[in-house]
């Protein structure tokens, strides 16, 4: 990709992360459930694994600032909304942290 490109993509980028680390720390669970019941794992999935720490560097993103911000909690959060495909997504957050 171009160089425009990657910036305009690791914005959108960018504020997609901040926005799912704001929803799951000032929403409820009941309503992380009702806005991700409707959410396929498998396509969500499919969408993370095309991210690595590559990519979002080529995408202008610094995943340090990240490794931070999400806590353990937050991640027992998502382990209460998403319920048995929490697992998988877990996994790969972790992944992409370290």
């Amino acid at each position: 990709m171009s160089d425009f490109s990657n910036y305009i993509q690791g914005q959108i980028t960018k504020k997609k992360i901040e926005k799912g680390i704001d929803m799951f720390r000032n929403e409820s669970t009941a309503d992380l459930k009702r806005k991700l019941r409707n959410v396929n794992i498998d396509e969500t999935m499919k969408k993370l694994d095309e991210y690595d720490k590559d990519t979002f560097k080529e995408l202008g993103i610094n995943i340090n600032e990240y490794k931070n911000q999400i806590t353990e909690a937050d991640i027992q959060k998502i382990k209460q909304v998403l319920g048995k495909d929490s697992d998988k997504i877990i996994r790969k957050i972790r992944d992409i942290l370290r």
